[in-house]
């Protein structure tokens, strides 16, 4: 938006692909935000809606991150002179960037256990233990913690180093490569480490919500189905399970992961320069992955659709206006009736 073309554009991305990433994820964070909003306005919340609410709210920080780059365009190019103003950007975009990731896949992680709990265990989340009562806190601050630790390595590490390549370039057996992010991102050490806890809960999503649950609800749903039961209720239950909820922890694990062979590609493949089509496909992929979670929720949701139909076509007042009409009559009907108690007695 403020963009000027880059003093070297072996540095920086380029104001072409900056203003991609910034016009899809302001419209994507308007579309989240409604999608927030519309939630809490007009469906009963449980702890699946609360779950696949932090996914969606967590692409919403990082869409906020992905916009403080505005803030950096506002000094102008990336030269000398702004470096200080730019770097309290960068470290702050470091911060949210860890935390993103890590909300996501920890949230996804634990509707994978929910799910797994549900239809096999059925004693992880009993009424009113620890896990049940704290699970929303506890999928914020995990994230919350390790995403700190990481950013005061990154941070302290940089203390000895603080040139201005450091902000998007980075030296490997002394050839700089580039890795054209519209954010600051860790160093390569760092995100090995992150690469890692990554690994580790995409594997457990994967364990709990495919090799475990979903292969579960197929069997079951095979030995229904042998009983000539085709129209049974519960296989029309089961196939929206498998449908909807399933979606966010396979979806989750496909993105992260594809987020990080980008990562790695350019960190290991392209030591001299990287090249534009490389940079294009992974600003195309970071501009379309914030809407996925955001799309699959409203497309599950029929209540949502109904609603933002109604919002779009300036009917929720005259909606809301009607349900007041009605409740009135009721308490209008409700004082009549006692009135006429009292008459009789």
């Amino acid at each position: 938006m403020f963009c000027e073309e880059p003093v070297n554009p072996d540095m920086e991305i380029s104001c072409s692909l900056k203003l991609i990433y910034e016009i899809i994820s302001f419209i994507s964070l308007l579309s989240s935000g409604f999608v927030v909003y519309a939630t809490y306005k007009n469906i009963r919340v449980n702890l699946f809606h609360k779950l696949i609410l932090q996914i969606i709210i967590s692409e919403i920080v990082d869409e906020i991150n992905i916009l403080l780059g505005i803030i950096g365009d506002l000094r102008g190019k990336l030269i000398f002179e702004n470096y200080e103003f730019r770097m309290h950007t960068c470290y702050l975009q470091i911060f949210l960037s860890v935390f993103s990731c890590l909300w996501t896949l920890v949230a996804s992680l634990f509707i994978s256990l929910k799910i797994y709990d549900i239809i096999i265990k059925k004693r992880i989340f009993t009424r009113n233990n620890f896990l049940n009562k704290y699970i929303v806190l506890i999928t914020i601050s995990v994230p919350l913690l390790i995403s700190y630790l990481f950013w005061v390595i990154h941070t302290i590490s940089r203390i000895d180093s603080l040139y201005l390549e450091n902000v998007y370039v980075n030296k490997i057996y002394n050839k700089t490569q580039l890795i054209k992010l519209v954010f600051c991102w860790i160093n390569k050490p760092l995100s090995i480490a992150l690469a890692c806890i990554v690994a580790l809960l995409i594997l457990g999503n994967l364990y709990f919500s495919f090799f475990k649950g979903y292969r579960f609800l197929e069997n079951f749903k095979e030995t229904i189905l042998e009983q000539n039961e085709e129209e049974n209720p519960r296989v029309k239950s089961i196939n929206k399970i498998q449908r909807i909820l399933f979606l966010y922890p396979i979806i989750a694990c496909i993105i992260w992961i594809t987020f990080f062979l980008f990562i790695f590609l350019f960190y290991f493949s392209y030591r001299e320069h990287t090249s534009k089509g490389w940079s294009v496909a992974f600003c195309v992929f970071m501009s379309i992955r914030q809407m996925i979670y955001t799309l699959v929720y409203f497309l599950s949701q029929k209540k949502l659709r109904d609603y933002t139909k109604l919002f779009f076509t300036c009917q929720t007042c005259k909606k809301n206006k009607f349900k007041g009409e009605i409740k009135m009559a009721l308490k209008s009907e409700s004082n009549l009736s006692i009135n006429n108690d009292n008459i009789d007695e």
